[in-house]
């Protein structure tokens, strides 16, 4: 009997010992060194083209002389002309113009990293233009939290999609909206 607890006893503890004592970079991802050095070499202003797309579907347009600017997150001018031109209503299609463009803040995640490569996950705020009150109504965009990108840290290029996946108008989800990618490829000087 005593051979059968000290049997156990060893096995818990093994069992303990193994679950606890797990890589600390794996559950914790990126070290706040790490971090900070990612941050400092996505660190820039890029300039470059955005492909607009159906999120399962071909191309709508391509955008040119795109920023975003990298810093402790990314910030990006999206244009809503693309949205403005897939929306039936024409009166939200008309406030979508008159807005033209919106900066994305989203904030970073990251995944992987190597010696010139860095994979970065988005995580975008929601956008709201506020309205109402004999203004134009209130519109709001929500994105994805699923996408992000890869920056060439040796190139100074940067690619990363935003995908804008609902349109809220006066507090109302837009039920014909279509999911949307907006796919940035840029590179600083």
């Amino acid at each position: 009997m005593k051979t059968k607890n000290l049997l156990l006893t060893l096995f818990l503890f093994n069992f303990i010992l193994t679950f606890t004592s797990c890589n600390k970079n794996e559950e914790e991802g990126f070290s706040k060194e790490e971090t900070l050095q990612a941050l400092f070499d996505l660190k820039g202003t890029y300039h470059g083209t955005v492909q607009v797309a159906y999120y399962r579907g071909a191309d709508i347009t391509e955008l040119q002389n795109v920023t975003a600017v990298s810093r402790d997150s990314m910030k990006f001018s999206m244009s809503l002309l693309p949205i403005s031109e897939l929306v039936s209503d024409k009166s939200l299609s008309e406030r979508l113009r008159e807005i033209g463009e919106v900066e994305v803040v989203a904030g970073y995640h990251f995944w992987q990293r190597d010696d010139w490569n860095i994979n970065i996950g988005l995580r975008p705020k929601d956008i709201c233009v506020l309205g109402g009150y004999g203004a134009p109504p209130t519109i709001k965009i929500v994105f994805s939290q699923t996408f992000g990108g890869d920056a060439e840290v040796g190139k100074n290029f940067i690619m990363f999609n935003i995908s804008p996946m609902e349109l809220w108008v006066d507090g109302k989800k837009y039920e014909d909206f279509t999911q949307l990618v907006y796919h940035f490829r840029g590179k600083y000087e």
